[in-house]
């Protein structure tokens, strides 16, 4: 009976102990996952903590240095839409478009007015990048555009019919050195000066098929219009200065950014306006990894000068006088770091204003998309 006894109890002791070995074997590499998964979240906040908040994905030039022969890579992707036209400040609706080259001049003088104006259009910017610490004071920054543009057009002879043109490569490369005026010990408080060129990498001899403006349903392999080129074919500066800070889980900042073409003209006659840009924004931490932005972004450019004896006729494209002018965009973004020194980042952005020189595509929005990948 003794001995019976003694079984029972055996096996009573064994099927608390056996169950609880298997889950001790199953728990413990759960646990061991998630003390790696909680230092990695511990690594990330402490990061955050010590930079400055990121700023938004749609700015150019504002980056928080890692040290000396650390280097940060990533893309930028932009996408801008256009719908209708623009005369100045006012919208032209699609009614009014077919009675608008009425009115509008073609510098050409034959004939008097124009006959070829954009229905649509957009562009898609994709911006390979690099940006590599020299020392505590000095980085240098590299940049590679890859855009694609497309126009649908409509001309307003004849039968009316309508056409799409495309332009597709390399633009401008930009290159040069953003240098660190200040940097508050607890990193709080930021001041960076850029100093950038753009070289005349893009192609401004774009051509493609495009129907004649009289009408007449012919195509023809043509040169297009400015805003279909992918670069200025100008050596350009780019220089500019940027403050940014953060209190508590509050961030902001504010840039000014100038380029400014370095030649006259370019090999076939002419170059875009100077172009000034100021920007503001702020930021909220939700998490030490998720960062909301807000930002507004003032823009105003000059009249193209010159112009290129490839570039003729009554197209809205031609017209010297339909470049630049001012304009005034929102944005909201958020950037959140997947892990340690890794941010990925998207911003909404539309028009609150616009005032063109002459008749242009009236923007609808864009959308900027940016990937980082710090190395330290």
């Amino acid at each position: 009976m003794k001995t019976k006894n003694l079984l029972i109890a055996v096996a009573v002791a064994l099927s608390f102990v056996a169950p609880t070995q298997s889950f001790a074997e199953y728990g413990d590499d759960a646990y061991k996952k998630r003390v790696a998964l909680s230092k990695q979240i511990k690594k990330m906040k402490n990061m955050r903590k010590q930079l400055p908040s990121p700023p938004p994905s749609g700015l150019f030039g504002v980056y928080a240095f890692p040290e000396k022969g650390q280097y940060v890579t990533g893309v930028n992707f932009q996408q801008h839409k256009f719908s209708g036209l623009l005369n100045g400040s006012t919208s032209v609706s699609a009614v009014e478009a077919t009675h608008v080259t009425t009115g509008a001049p073609n510098q050409f003088g034959v004939p008097a007015t124009l006959r070829v104006v954009p229905n649509s259009a957009k562009a898609n910017i994709v911006m390979p990048f690099i940006n590599y610490t020299l020392n505590d004071k000095i980085a240098l920054v590299a940049l590679a555009p890859l855009i694609e543009k497309e126009s649908n057009m409509q001309t307003f002879t004849g039968t009316s019919p309508k056409f799409t043109i495309k332009s597709k490569g390399l633009g401008d490369v930009k290159f040069g050195a953003l240098y660190k005026a200040y940097n508050s010990e607890d990193n709080k408080h930021n001041v960076i000066i850029d100093a950038v060129l753009s070289a005349p990498t893009g192609s401004i001899e774009e051509e493609d098929i495009q129907l004649a403006p009289n009408g007449a349903n012919t195509p023809t392999l043509a040169r297009m219009g400015y805003g279909m080129q992918l670069g200025g074919g100008t050596w350009d500066a780019m220089v500019g200065a940027a403050y940014w800070g953060k209190e508590d889980k509050w961030g902001y900042g504010a840039q000014y950014l100038a380029t400014i073409p370095l030649e006259d003209e370019n090999k076939n006659g002419w170059r875009f306006g100077d172009k000034h840009e100021l920007t503001a924004w702020s930021s909220y931490s939700w998490e030490p990894t998720l960062v909301s932005s807000f930002r507004l972004r003032a823009e105003h450019q000059d009249e193209i000068s010159g112009s290129d004896a490839g570039i003729v006729g009554p197209g809205l494209g031609a017209q010297t006088g339909n470049y630049g002018g001012k304009i005034l965009e929102a944005s909201v973004g958020v950037n959140y770091m997947y892990a340690p020194a890794k941010n990925i980042s998207i911003e909404y952005i539309t028009p609150l204003s616009q005032d063109r020189n002459g008749y242009q595509a009236d923007k609808e929005s864009a959308i900027a998309i940016s990937w980082r990948n710090a190395f330290f």
